[in-house]
């Protein structure tokens, strides 16, 4: 199995314990799987598939986003959006596109026929680097330099644009874009340090970096 398709599975099964005993269908645009079944009220159907950048932790990868629509059908459709998103919202890697992030041309040409939101899914795609490139110079205490990419998001999720984050390995200071994603180089630790003004307040956080995008929390 490819890693997106294994990213996407592992959607799946999160959403599908969600709720279970319901059934949750991924429509791959097959003609067959135009009309939801009664037994499945919740489609899941691939927006996206959009490159990030790379980064490097065991080796070279190509660092992905995997854009997904989760959509609810029937008389239970309310319960099921409640249940998906908290779902959603306690697995981290995941992160919903808020309101003031979606477009509405996006939005109605994602979910067809009931009520759903929008979902982006980190994947990670190794692959094997031409020998003939340099490798990236060191940056910071130790380590091989390497690029992290993260997201500030308030309390309620959405993202935080023109912020300045800094992380303590690297020289150099990024800024949040319009949706508060961002893409710093620092050094091979996995736990890292960042310094993050919004609107002139700073505050340190610091953030483990196993898992990409790295989520950061403004409270």
């Amino acid at each position: 199995m490819g890693h997106v398709r294994s990213s996407l599975s592992d959607l799946l099964g999160v959403l599908s314990d969600a709720v279970a005993p319901q059934h949750v269908r991924f429509d791959d645009g097959s003609p067959t799987a135009v009309v939801p079944p009664p037994d499945a009220p919740v489609t899941v159907r691939a927006v996206t598939l959009s490159r990030v950048g790379r980064s490097r932790s065991e080796g070279p990868v190509l660092d992905l986003e995997l854009k997904v629509a989760v959509e609810c059908h029937g008389p239970e459709q309310l319960d099921n959006m409640e249940q998906l998103l908290l779902a959603v919202e306690l697995h981290s890697q995941y992160s919903v596109v808020s309101n003031g992030e979606l477009q509405f041309e996006e939005y109605s040409a994602a979910i067809e026929q009931g009520l759903g939101f929008l979902v982006r899914i980190p994947v990670s795609l190794p692959f094997e680097e031409p020998s003939e490139l340099p490798v990236p110079p060191q940056t910071g205490t130790s380590g091989t330099a390497r690029r992290i990419r993260g997201r500030l998001v308030d309390g309620h999720n959405k993202g935080i644009p023109d912020a300045y984050i800094h992380a303590h390995s690297s020289a150099n200071a990024v800024v949040s874009d319009a949706t508060g994603h961002f893409e710093v180089l620092a050094s091979s630790e996995e736990l890292q340090h960042f310094a993050v003004a919004v609107d002139g307040t700073e505050r340190e956080v610091s953030a483990s970096t196993k898992r990409q995008p790295v989520i950061i929390r403004w409270l």
